[in-house]
Order: structure tokens, then C-alpha cells, then sequence
């Protein structure tokens, strides 16, 4: 049986996820895959979170244990995250990363977000985000 597991790989922008019971992981373009709400039991317990509408199987889908309130802020914070072009969103457990994303991001000279957003996304300080500017613009 495969190793069940769920990673985001932001520099590919891919997403792997279980395959259906014993099958392979599944590995997908994050901005092909799509994505659902659960609607709940009859007292609206376990609604509206986030999963994956598998490819593997028709009518199924895959639980996305991720820790969010609802649906709606989990695919924005993921969206953000799986955006290579933009900052590291808010998370203690990305901070160590932090200065080492926005060097590579400088290095390609702040490409443009690849996913449009009203989200403001700062850079972790103050002086990166004044160099962001001044090198990339956006």
C-alpha cells in the first residue's frame, strides 16, 4: 500500500495526494485541480471544509486536513501559499523560510503574482518590501 500523504510543492506548483484506496498517489497541476465544500449532516457539523474532487474515482472526493475555519479562507490562504511568485503567508511554521523565499523571488526579480488576489501580501519587513518594490514594481 502506497504512503498516504499531501504535499505542496509550491516551486512546481503541484499538489500529491492519496489515490483512491490502495491506488498511487496522485500528483496534479495546483491550478488544475478542483477543488469543493462539504455541506454537512443535517446539524451543519463538518460543513464547509475544503477538499479535492478526485480525478481517480467519479463522485469522490479527498478530505484536505487543513486547519482553517472555513472553505472559503483555507483556498485563499492555500492559493497564496501555492503562488511562487508571492511571499510566504502568515504561519510560524514558514517563518525559518522566510528570508530564503524572498531571495529567490529577488533573484527572479519579483515576477508578478501568478494567481490575481485582493489580499494584500507584504513582504516580512519593511525593508524587503520597499526593495520589492523598487526591483519589481508590483
Amino acid at each position: 500500500m502506497p504512503k498516504k500523504e499531501i504535499i505542496l510543492n509550491r516551486l512546481d506548483e503541484t499538489i500529491t495526494f492519496p489515490g483512491f484506496m490502495w491506488k498511487k498517489n496522485i500528483t496534479m497541476p495546483f491550478d488544475k485541480i478542483k477543488f469543493s465544500y462539504t455541506s454537512g449532516g443535517p446539524n451543519m457539523i463538518g460543513a464547509y471544509q475544503l477538499v479535492i474532487v478526485r480525478p481517480d474515482k467519479a463522485g469522490s472526493i479527498q478530505d484536505f486536513p487543513f486547519p482553517g475555519i472555513d472553505c472559503y479562507q483555507d483556498l485563499a490562504y492555500l492559493t497564496w501559499y501555492m503562488d511562487k511568485n508571492r511571499p510566504l503567508p502568515p504561519a510560524e511554521d514558514l517563518d525559518p523560510y522566510r528570508e530564503k523565499d524572498f531571495e529567490r523571488r529577488k533573484k527572479g526579480k519579483f515576477k508578478k503574482p501568478l494567481y490575481r488576489s485582493q489580499i494584500p501580501t507584504p513582504e516580512a519587513s519593511p525593508e524587503q518590501q520597499a526593495e520589492r518594490v523598487r526591483i519589481g514594481g508590483w
